[in-house]
């Protein structure tokens, strides 16, 4: 078979080499290019190349009709090793089998399913090698797509490759790094000349010319084009504008065949088409339309159909001929076939009731309602976005103007958490036509607010908009209980004690309309330091009560209520859950606060690389969806860890991005978390005057400022650069406030920092108490940065007091745990205090011929970007100059400092001062 197809040399050598598993080549292919250009060819080569190596062929067919199905492309790849189900976990087997729909059940979060899905994928590769196939993905549902894509990055162990043909890339699609992707472009003039001949021989000078031309090396085209010419559909081709692409061509082709068509046969014609391109030929009691032998043979006479290896036999020539049987049915036509099918699948809730909606043309409450409950099922099964789309069609056909509005209100909230915010806007503009007083909607005000802080971050606009909302209440019998959340999460930003103060009366007054996580919420946000120690009971137990599927929005409340207690390592599931299911088509902006739930969890946890990767990846996920509020949430996260690096360019670069966009719209959040980045950067560079402003700025030594996000977490590094600067007096008055408050009761980390403050502001006896005390701490090394601080502040007492026995086993733990997490600055910091108390460590390499070394440990683009860093670039300005991000950029350096021993950029010039051109890098 795969002799005859011409001029496709190089793509079958590169599927050959997918199926071989060739050494270096990845077990993934995706071919993408245009229709009619030759995927389906290849794709069914590869499939009988595999089937010729005893190979087993799962996948299937992506089809526009079950593109809005959550999970139906899952259906496709197990429906024919469904036994293997029982060899795997019984975990994974309930997962499986609650997704495809055989269990009753809560729905699995993504990373469950798609890990689920990978031991059912290596059950089947025991015995034999798998090929999993699948054309059309473009149309395969997108949580399937996301399944899929995680199990592509992960076939090496597995004796599985898989190969998918698409529609083209679009320039705004984003490749995944590890999937490999082969456009399949038109054949060369040679090789479509041959490719006619050989198809068309004997053709006409004139005609034979056309076609070629025509064509444009369209293979399908090729095919299609030279029979049109000479007959009924020549006069319509010949009527298309001149220059008309090869898709419009060969549906208009593809037309003129079906209107010669029966009418009967195109109804059921349409039937499959509007269900898929499966071609079902058999009689069934839900399907009266089928298709008789004659008519298949009919059908196959005029060229729309082909045989292959579908239960039936049969399929559709091209993904076109669907196009164009959709395209010439007359709309009252399509209906019916809709209204045909939502009647078959009465069993089938998911996919009855997209048929059911483009089926109904007048308003109807029984139908608006079943699409309305399919919409709130979809949410829960992580396809938010999806939902958006039923949420519209039901306002559309509800008879009501307050139905109406009141869908396609719900519709502006869940596009806005799915992070189409523009979307979101036009529909509440939609709503507003619906309703007789638009202004007394409060639902509409609150998702109209949301998509303001999400998108502008604009919080005085939101502010005003919330407070109308509470005043005009929601929908009878509703909780202004979202108007609140939304109004306690903006104070929370602007951190004004004012606005603290109206939000504690709206609680306080609508505790019976809200729920309990909604009280905590706000006392963990207003101030943490003055809201009692029974915070962290109440929060385990609002956990306990979260079920399984609990919508997102949820889940990420009690996250931020858990990462200002410093609890998030407790729910790290719960936060890869918000990720996995919500981050493709489920609610984003709850996915991008998981992403800096985790960043915050892994950046204490001291798992730096996954920090910073998380924070990336949410950015990314943030810019796409025009999120800036959580984007600058992200950017204080990555300049968190520049600063804990010793980065204090990056880190400097980073607060002043933030403090652009924040200072303008008051967000005091960010302002905030900008002075501890830069507070903490000053720290590991050793300018402690510095750092004394920076922590003054977010409060005042001697006090706990009310409100101040931050304030409680900023003691130690305030009392350190205080005692540092000399300012002793106002180093203890701040360790009395934090007594005040009993800032220690809170949680274990503020108790470890304010252990360490009261050591440096005690005499040297009292200290090495004190400090024994913290380091004694339960569970004290899952915050190895806080950890390694307090042993380094330790051994440095010790050293003082000129007792190096004592300081010497401190250092050194301090400097390897440092090491390990990628504290550069401050590693060095502890090794220049273990050389002083007469240990050796190895000395930085001296700048000159003797460095060159050390500068071969270097990657050729580490040595690029290190070189312009010491000419003095800027991060923004060696990316520009290398196409390069910034956050990149600073990855490089964060990499190049310790192999080259060095903490700052300022060291860069002499650390390369030896290195000669041309010098070989790994």
């Amino acid at each position: 078979m795969t002799q005859e197809i011409i001029g496709r040399a190089a793509e079958l050598a590169a599927l050959h080499d997918v199926v071989d598993r060739a050494p270096g080549v990845p077990p993934n292919l995706v071919l993408h290019g245009d229709p009619g250009v030759g995927k389906t060819v290849l794709l069914r080569a590869c499939v009988a190349y595999g089937r010729q190596r005893g190979m087993r062929i799962l996948g299937g067919s992506g089809y526009e009709s079950e593109a809005q199905l959550a999970f139906a492309g899952l259906h496709q790849l197990f429906a024919p090793v469904m036994r293997y189900l029982d060899r795997v976990e019984p975990y994974h087997r309930t997962v499986l089998r609650r997704v495809l729909g055989l269990e009753a059940g809560p729905a699995p979060d993504r990373l469950a399913l798609s890990v689920a899905t990978i031991a059912v994928m290596a059950a089947v590769a025991e015995d034999g090698p798998v090929l999993i196939a699948v054309e059309d993905a473009h149309w395969v549902d997108v949580p399937t797509r996301e399944v899929m894509m995680f199990l592509l990055l992960r076939l090496e162990p597995y004796d599985v490759r898989a190969v998918f043909a698409r529609r083209p890339l679009t320039a705004t699609e984003r490749v995944t790094p590890g999937i490999r992707m082969l456009e399949v472009e038109p054949l060369s003039e040679p090789a479509a000349e041959e490719l006619l001949d050989l198809l068309h021989p004997g053709l006409p000078g004139p005609v034979h010319r056309r076609a070629l031309r025509e064509a444009a090396g369209n293979p399908l085209a090729l095919v299609e084009l030279p029979g049109a010419f000479g007959t009924d559909a020549a006069a319509e081709l010949e009527m298309l504008p001149e220059g008309a692409p090869v898709r419009t061509r060969l549906e208009s082709g593809y037309a003129s065949r079906l209107l010669a068509l029966p009418t009967a046969l195109r109804t059921a014609l349409l039937h499959t088409a509007l269900d898929g391109d499966r071609v079902e030929h058999r009689a069934t009691a839900a399907r009266p339309t089928t298709l008789s032998p004659l008519d298949v043979q009919e059908v196959e006479r005029v060229g729309l159909i082909t045989r292959d290896s579908t239960p039936s036999g049969l399929r559709f020539r091209h993904p076109l001929v669907r196009s164009a049987i959709i395209g010439t049915a007359a709309p009252d036509e399509l209906r019916a076939a809709h209204a045909t099918l939502a009647e078959q699948y009465r069993t089938d809730p998911e996919r009855r009731v997209w048929h059911l909606a483009a089926a109904t043309v007048e308003p109807d409450e029984e139908v608006a309602a079943e699409i309305e409950r399919a919409a709130t099922a979809l949410m829960l099964r992580g396809g938010t976005g999806l939902a958006v789309t039923a949420w519209q069609r039901a306002a559309a056909l509800s008879p009501a103007p307050g139905d109406a509005a009141r869908r396609l209100q719900q519709a502006a909230e869940v596009a806005s958490e799915a992070g189409r915010l523009g979307l979101g806007q036009q529909l509440l503009d939609q709503a507003r036509e619906h309703l007789d007083d638009p202004g007394r909607s409060g639902h509409g005000l609150t998702t109209r607010a949301r998509i303001i802080m999400l998108r502008d971050g604009d919080l005085v606009a939101a502010r005003r908009l919330l407070a109308r909302a509470l005043s005009t209440g929601g929908e009878p019998g509703t909780a202004p209980e979202r108007t609140v959340l939304a109004r306690i999460v903006a104070a929370s930003y602007a951190q004004d004690a004012a606005e603290w103060e109206e939000v504690r009366r709206i609680v306080t007054e609508r505790a019976g309309e809200l729920r309990e996580e909604v009280g905590l919420l706000h006392d963990v946000l207003c101030d943490v330091s003055r809201a009692g120690h029974d915070l962290a009971p109440r929060l385990r137990a609002a956990f306990d009560r979260l079920p399984g599927n609990a919508a997102p929005g949820q889940v990420a409340e009690l996250c931020r209520a858990a990462a200002w207690l410093d609890v998030l390592h407790d729910h790290r599931g719960r936060i890869q859950d918000l990720i996995s299911r919500e981050s493709g088509a489920g609610a984003v902006t709850y996915a991008a606060s998981g992403y800096w739930f985790a960043a915050h969890d892994q950046f204490l946890s001291g798992d730096w690389e996954a920090a910073e990767a998380s924070a990336a990846a949410g950015l990314d996920l943030c810019v796409r969806h025009d999120l800036e509020l959580l984007a600058h949430d992200l950017r204080c996260t990555l300049g968190w860890l520049a600063a804990g690096r010793g980065d204090g360019e990056s880190a400097r670069e980073y607060s002043r991005t933030v403090e652009q966009w924040a200072a303008p719209r008051g967000s005091r959040l960010h302002l905030t978390m900008s002075a501890r980045n830069l507070a903490l950067a000053a720290l590991a560079e050793g300018d402690h005057e510095t750092a004394y402003a920076h922590c003054v700025r977010v409060s005042a030594a001697g006090e706990l400022a009310p409100h101040a996000a931050y304030a409680p977490w900023l003691v130690l590094d305030l009392v350190e650069a205080a005692v540092r600067t000399g300012r002793t007096e106002e180093a203890a008055a701040h360790v009395a406030a934090a007594d005040r408050v009993d800032l220690a009761g809170l949680t274990g980390r503020l108790r470890l920092h304010l252990y360490a403050a009261r050591a440096l502001v005690s005499p040297d006896g009292e200290a090495v108490a004190l400090f024994r005390k913290a380091l004694a701490l339960p569970r004290v090394e899952q915050w190895p940065f806080d950890h390694a601080r307090v042993r380094l502040a330790s051994g440095e007492l010790h050293r003082r007091r000129l007792r190096p026995g004592d300081a010497r086993p401190e250092l050194r733990r301090a400097a390897e745990i440092f090491g390990r997490i990628g504290a550069t600055a401050w590693r060095r910091r502890a090794e220049h205090e273990l050389r002083a108390s007469g240990v050796a460590v190895a000395v930085d390499p001296v700048p000159g011929p003797t460095a060159v070394p050390v500068l071969n440990a270097l990657t050729a683009q580490q040595l690029e970007v290190a070189e312009l860093a010491a000419s003095g670039l800027s991060n923004k300005e060696i990316g520009e100059r290398l196409y390069l991000s910034p956050r990149t950029v600073s990855a490089h350096l964060y990499r190049v400092f310790p192999k080259l021993g060095i903490t700052s950029r300022s060291a860069l010039r002499d650390a390369l001062g030896g290195a000669e051109a041309g010098s070989p890098v790994a």
